[in-house]
Formats: structure tokens, sequence, C-alpha cells
């Protein structure tokens, strides 16, 4: 990369154009980046506050990424005259825009998702995803083969192929340059790499088996929780969707030994419940949609559990409680909901969905559901319930979410 053509004035159209280029690569390696990091689970669970920002960072530089696109339109005419004969040139500018549209067009849709009904949102995402997944490979070998090392590599192999014998050419039997050889071999080896987090990400959509089992141990309860009528067979025709977990730290190991629920704070009648005597509660069966912040959605879950305004009558609320906090067994993530808020029909202390119990990844073996609110308000592995005066300000709201968790567009 030419450095000083940024820095240069009076640039005729070859120059403008490869100042574009470079400035579009750059703008494409940032994306890149804070896509690959906001995607990365450890960094979620390592740097949670810092993922806001950079989620914010992500969503400036697409914006910014719009400007070399339209620099670009007055000297599309002249650049393709300049490479008319040049087909390889012609398909990778073609595809490049094309990748870059489909980024910019989603990236919007998923920008301003509260603008757009959760299908609209969990098409993007998908789109998104896939332009990423095949994109990002293509650019990156379209970038490595255009470096200066590449290029002398490129060379060597050149000259070492003047001095070779003639080889007869037969139907059937083509013959490779040593630079085409040289090009496939890196563009193998970028599929192979990347073939595995595209096959990660596509499993769940094609019914492939995956390896998201919990960890040994976790959920192991006895007994499991005897399915209502209506979740088994789910009376929701079983969910539609595919949900994305996401932790903010470790995922807790829970069993039968360590695990108990409370309500507590202001309330008339504390309680505490082990496994045994959760289940004896009786429970109940719903079919709700699960909207995430970042766009996805699963739709159609037939959900079984306690309704949460059961638990806070049975409870009963003292006069000055005003918030009921939740608590995660994780021993780190908690969130807040109005007593207004928590009174809802549909907010449900869950424990089977679609007649199963929760997996740990889900939140198991109980976690939070509230269908209105993007799921950072549905807790997962719930053990405790606090009634409190004072607003307490969750974790993700702490680190930038906004505190208007409500769907829009539902």
């Amino acid at each position: 990369m030419d450095i000083k053509v940024f820095f240069q004035r009076n640039l005729n159209v070859g120059k403008k154009l490869v100042r574009l280029h470079h400035s579009n690569a750059i703008l494409f390696f940032l994306l890149s980046l804070t896509g690959l990091l906001l995607l990365s689970a450890a960094f979620r669970s390592t740097f949670p506050a810092t993922r806001v920002w950079i989620k914010d960072i992500h969503i400036w530089i697409g914006v910014i990424s719009v400007l070399p696109l339209l620099f670009y339109l007055p000297k599309r005419k002249k650049h393709q005259l300049t490479i008319r004969k040049a087909k390889y040139k012609q398909l990778n500018l073609k595809l490049v825009i094309s990748i870059l549209l489909v980024l910019m067009v989603s990236g919007f849709l998923l920008t301003f998702h509260r603008q757009f009904p959760p299908t609209v949102s969990s098409w993007a995402l998908i789109i998104h995803d896939l332009a990423t997944w095949v994109g990002l490979p293509y650019v990156i070998y379209h970038s490595l083969t255009r470096t200066q090392t590449f290029k002398k590599l490129e060379k060597r192999f050149r000259k070492k192929s003047l001095v070779e014998k003639p080889m007869e050419i037969e139907d059937g039997n083509p013959v490779y340059k040593r630079r085409s050889f040289l090009r496939i071999l890196l563009g193998g080896f970028i599929v192979l790499v990347s073939s595995h987090y595209f096959i990660k990400w596509v499993a769940p959509y094609l019914n492939l088996p995956t390896n998201t089992a919990s960890n040994p141990g976790a959920n192991q309860f006895s007994p499991l929780p005897e399915p209502n009528a209506d979740s088994l067979p789910p009376i929701g025709g079983g969910k539609e969707g595919q949900f994305r977990y996401y932790t903010v730290t470790e995922m807790p190991i829970l069993t039968n030994e360590n695990w108990n629920f409370t309500i507590d704070g202001l309330v008339d009648s504390p309680a505490q419940y082990n496994w045994d005597q959760f289940l004896n509660l009786q429970r109940k069966v719903q079919v709700s949609d699960f909207h995430c912040v970042t766009g996805w959605s699963v739709y159609k879950g037939t959900w079984e559990g306690i309704p949460l305004k059961q638990f806070l009558d049975n409870a009963g609320i003292k006069n000055n409680a005003k918030y009921v906090k939740f608590y995660s067994a994780d021993g780190v993530y908690t969130d807040t909901l109005t007593i207004d808020q928590a009174m809802m029909e549909d907010v449900m202390v869950a424990t089977l969905l679609d007649g199963e119990l929760l997996t740990q990844e889900n939140g198991g073996p109980v976690r939070l559901l509230v269908p209105q609110m993007y799921a950072y308000k549905s807790v997962k592995w719930l053990n405790r319930i606090e009634l409190i005066e004072e607003e307490h300000i969750g974790y993700w709201e702490e680190r930038g979410y906004d505190t208007d968790a409500w769907v829009e567009n539902v």
C-alpha cells in the first residue's frame, strides 16, 4: 500500500482510484476486525463494557465506508474503460461492490432494528452474516494477492517456469501456470480455514450436528419436570429460528445439590425452594417469541413455567416495593423490572421449552422470560428474585444498553 497517495494533491484519475481503493481496504479491515470482536464470545465475557463501544465504532465505520463508494461513482465509467479487457478485474469489482452494498443495507437495518418488525431484523442478520462469511475470505484473498510480497513470490515462480521443458497439453489434463497454482493454493488455504467458521454458523439453519453440548455435569437434575400436555407436543408447533448463546462469564454448573430458588426483599412471605419443591409449583404454558437486541429472533416457542405474577402474588408485595431485581446463578448478571412490568401476564419464570428442560446454554434449568422486551432482560440461570425500593441498573444497561428494552413493531 502506497501511503503517500493519501497526502498528494492534483492526482490523475488513476491515482485517485488507487487512493479510493486503499481507503476502502482500510475501512473494510477495520469493519472486519470490529465485527469479529463482536462475534467473539471470549471478548464478550472478558471485556463486556468495551464491547458496547466497539459496536458503536463498528457502526460508524460502516457509515464512513459509504464515502469511498460515493466518491467512486463519478469515476466509474473511466475505471471500467481501463479494465474492459481484464475480465478478472471486472468480476472482482462487481463482487466487492456487491459485498459492500449487502453489508451496508443489512447493517443499516440492524442498526435501526427497532424501526422494523423483528422478522426484518432476523433476515437482515442472516444476510449480514452470510455476506461476512462469504465476503471476508474473498477480500482477504484479494488483498493478499495484491501485496508486494505475493507479487515477488509470483515473479520468482514465473522465472522458474521459463526454464522448464515444454509440456504437451491434452484434453482433460489442463496445465496450470505456477502463478495460477500459487493463487489456487492460497485460495484453498483461506477456504479451508474459513470453512470451519462458516459451517459452525450455517449448521443450526441446516439442522447439522454441532458441538454446543452442555458441560459435563450441567443440568443433571433429578427428577426432570413432567411436561404439561400443552408442552409436549408443543402447542406452538415447535420453535422457529435458532438461539445464539451469549454469556458474560463462565456458565454455572448447576445440580440438585447446589441449586435453590429464592424470593425475598420487600415481600410479606419470603420463600426458598429446592429443586423438588420448585417442581411442585403450578406451571402454565404459553407460546411466545424471543427477540435479541442484536437482531435475531426465535418464534413460536412453547414455554412452560411459573408466571412471575403468581410468584409475586404468593409472596405478597409490600407497599414500598417499586422494582423487582433478578439475580443469575453466575454471580455476575442482574437486571430489573418495575412492578408493573413484572406483573405483565406473559412474564414467566420458565423451565421448559418445547417440552424439554432448558439447556445450560439457554439459561437452564430456570430463566426469566420477558417476551415483550429484548433478551437481555430475560435473565439466565435465574436463582433469586428480590423486591426493592430503589432502582437497580442492570448489567448491560450499566454498560451502555438502553434501559428501554421494549421490542417495537411486534
